[in-house]
């Protein structure tokens, strides 16, 4: 019989979690494993057999979360506007001349190395989404960097990418730079949120 084929009114059997006592008081059937009565000490519950809250356990674990870390998530008030203001709208020249300055800064007489370009890639794509931040644009817009570097051989790259959004409020900037045997091509997104 299989499982399609079983009648719809068996359901399983379920453990009694109380034993049956027959007149004497005396329990009948298979026994039940009691539990330790004395308490274990873990890592995860300590002598006292409570469970430590969330915070214990990864200090112990060697991971400490403070409240250095901790961010408050910013809170945007409504303002029912469907597009930012004309002065907070984000302008892609403003843009490209603050990602030619980072990666002209970052990569100037920089060789290529993989194990450099691959921290460098990190750090110029958070640099430059920082000061997007600080360029005065609405605080609704928010950014995506995309950053590459390679090595730069005389080979042809294409970097191509593609997106939805709209064309009346979002917008993007790139720029590229090449020098001695490393180049870099750096783009930012810039979508509004309502």
């Amino acid at each position: 019989m299989t499982e399609v084929d079983q009648p719809v009114d068996v359901l399983p059997r379920r453990r009694q979690s109380v034993m049956p006592r027959d007149g004497d008081g005396m329990t009948t059937g298979p026994m039940r494993r009691m539990s330790r009565l004395e308490p274990r000490q873990s890592v995860q519950y300590g002598m006292s057999g409570r469970r430590m809250s969330h915070m214990s356990r990864s200090s112990i674990s060697g991971a400490s979360f403070g409240l250095r870390e901790f961010k408050q998530p910013q809170q945007v008030a409504n303002t029912y506007k469907l597009a930012p203001d004309e002065k907070e709208r984000f302008q892609p020249t403003k843009a490209e001349n603050v990602i030619k300055s980072v990666l002209e800064s970052y990569l100037g007489g920089e060789t290529y190395s993989n194990e450099i370009c691959s921290n460098l890639v990190q750090q110029i794509s958070d640099l430059i989404k920082g000061r997007m931040k600080d360029l005065g644009f609405s605080n609704r817009y928010k950014y995506v960097c995309v950053v590459t570097i390679g090595q730069n051989k005389n080979q042809g790259v294409a970097v191509v990418s593609r997106s939805i959004w709209n064309p009346d409020t979002d917008n993007f900037a790139s720029a590229s730079y090449s020098s001695g045997d490393v180049f870099a091509v750096a783009n930012i997104y810039a979508t509004y949120f309502e």
